[in-house]
């Protein structure tokens, strides 16, 4: 009895192991829909697919930043800078009208966080005071969306 007690004993500790890596930062963020443990500097993970989307399984999850594919009208030329950012972010606008546009700025979540009708050849736009995370901004004329940037606010 006492053999058969130590070989179960080896075997759960041998199948029992969680998962750790050594990566150089990471922590934790919560909101309103849930909340989420991120890592980063590890380079391996695994992915799984499914009807319903995928996941990145691991330590880190990647994030993309960039433009939002979409609507892009010919003629105005628009840029957002810096991406990421800390805090104060610069939106142009070139060969267009400016008063004609507007932008709004929503969070992951969707909700509506700033937003400005009659934008300016240069527009700087803070997020100081905004959670660390990912941001869209829109920009519209007449109620029409011209152009979306995918931003991220860091710390």
């Amino acid at each position: 009895m006492k053999n058969y007690l130590t070989i179960a004993t080896a075997f759960l500790c041998v199948s029992l192991y969680s998962q750790s890596n050594t990566v150089s930062a990471g922590g934790d963020a919560d909101g309103d829909n849930g909340s989420i443990s991120y890592s980063i500097g590890q380079v391996v993970y695994t992915s799984a697919q499914g009807s319903n989307g995928n996941v990145n399984q691991g330590v880190q999850q990647p994030y993309d930043v960039g433009v939002v594919t979409g609507i892009e009208e010919a003629g105005i030329n628009l840029s957002v800078f810096p991406n990421p950012t800390s805090g104060l972010l610069t939106l142009t606008v070139a060969d267009e009208d400016a008063s004609l546009l507007s932008y709004q700025l929503f969070d992951a979540s969707g909700r509506l966080v700033d937003s400005k009708n009659k934008l300016n050849s240069t527009n700087a736009i803070s997020l100081d005071g905004y959670a660390t995370g990912v941001y869209t901004l829109s920009v519209s004329r007449e109620n029409k969306q011209v152009k979306s940037f995918r931003l991220v606010r860091n710390y």
